[in-house]
């Protein structure tokens, strides 16, 4: 027979605390019960095993329905907690979606194939996803709404967009967008090849064909001109490149085409002035964008575990620098420095700071020798009260 629990209460044994009070003290909750009895036990170790089994049964089941339909479940693709009710629906039920095949390179001919497994992008297992604004993303990925995320230098914004493709098994055609960015860059273009002249499709048509990802980066440094040749695939739309030839003028989005864009504004300019180069854009463009979300940067507990994974250094450590690149954020919110430190620059200073056998120095490196004379000199003091060097 398996041990059983004592009640505190009447002394009675029980597999189930819960069940015993629902039966024997029905005029007390479990929650006042943990209350009066801290230490005691709410579940035998057969009731804990027993429990465990039967979440594991429903969890298949669920995960079986869910395959049924051609999707996986969000939790299992993005490796997150199961129990953690953000991953789970507005029904508390596990968010199925969808996974592609990885592309069959198995034919040395198939060039397309190997293409598109290269294109796919890596999995960083040491990438933290802040939870809700991962499935507010994959939302519009699940529903093919362009999606537009924004926010400040090195919030991890085009690694987010990586992350969902290396996950999802989509291939990835990322452009970087400049002022200097032509129409011919994104849509294609006439070369000469082998003495003849062809016309070479660009990276929007190429994955508007083969179902590929396509991430627009930098989109606010480009010149709204040229961001109009956008606009028509944004409203899902067929792509019309005029200079290319009759067979291939016309390009139709594949089923699997996703659009998504990353910008350090929102296209109503830089307030911060940290940003040059970015442009005040058009508002009928962004507007077609049908999902738009402001990347933050990452909890100060998730900074620490990426320094702890990442450069190697203790959790003591971690957590001094992150209460400096804290207190730097603070200054720039605040409008008392001009710049601020992103998670990028911090991981650079944690690393030259194990190197250099001084955070101070690694600070100094990474960050400080990038600021004007007054920002440095407000952001040493802070290194000092935290650092005491």
């Amino acid at each position: 027979m398996a041990e059983k629990i004592k009640c505190e209460i009447c002394n009675a044994l029980t597999h189930s605390i819960q069940i015993h009070l629902q039966k024997a003290h029905p005029e007390m909750s479990v929650e006042e019960y943990q209350r009066r009895f801290p230490k005691a036990p709410i579940l035998s170790e057969y009731a804990k095993k027993a429990l465990a089994e039967y979440e594991q049964k429903q969890e298949e089941k669920e995960a079986e329905a869910a395959s049924m339909l051609g999707k996986t479940p969000f939790h299992d693709v993005f490796k997150l907690n199961k129990r953690d009710a953000n991953t789970l629906s507005t029904k508390r039920k596990p968010i199925p979606i969808t996974v592609l095949d990885k592309p069959d390179t198995s034919d040395p001919a198939n060039t397309l194939a190997t293409e598109a497994s290269l294109l796919i992008p890596e999995v960083n297992n040491d990438y933290i996803f802040d939870v809700v604004e991962l499935k507010k993303v994959m939302s519009g990925v699940e529903m093919n709404i362009p999606v537009y995320i924004w926010g400040h230098k090195g919030a991890g914004k085009t690694e987010l967009v990586e992350q969902i493709c290396a996950r999802t098994n989509r291939p990835l055609m990322r452009v970087q967008h400049t002022v200097n960015t032509e129409e011919s860059q994104i849509v294609g273009q006439w070369v000469v090849r082998n003495g003849a002249t062809e016309f070479e499709l660009g990276p929007l048509p190429m994955a508007m064909l083969n179902g590929w990802a396509y991430l627009a980066d930098e989109y606010d440094f480009a010149m709204p001109s040229v961001l109009a040749t956008y606009q028509a695939v944004l409203e899902g739309k067929p792509l019309t490149i005029k200079e290319a030839p009759v067979s291939m003028r016309v390009i139709r989005p594949h089923k699997n085409f996703r659009f998504f864009a990353t910008g350090n504004t929102n296209g109503t300019g830089d307030e911060s002035g940290l940003y040059q180069g970015t442009t005040i854009q058009n508002s009928a463009n962004y507007d077609r964008f049908g999902l738009v979300i402001r990347k933050a940067y990452m909890s100060e507990e998730d900074e620490s575990k990426i320094l702890c994974q990442n450069a190697k250094v203790s959790e003591k450590d971690a957590q001094d620098l992150v209460r400096f690149a804290a207190s730097v954020r603070e200054s720039f919110d605040a409008g008392k420095i001009s710049d601020t430190i992103s998670p990028r620059t911090l991981l650079f200073a944690a690393k030259l700071g194990i190197a250099h056998a001084s955070f101070a120095t690694g600070l100094e490196l990474a960050f400080f020798n990038k600021l004007n004379a007054v920002d440095k000199k407000a952001c040493e003091g802070y290194a000092q009260r935290i650092f005491g060097v």
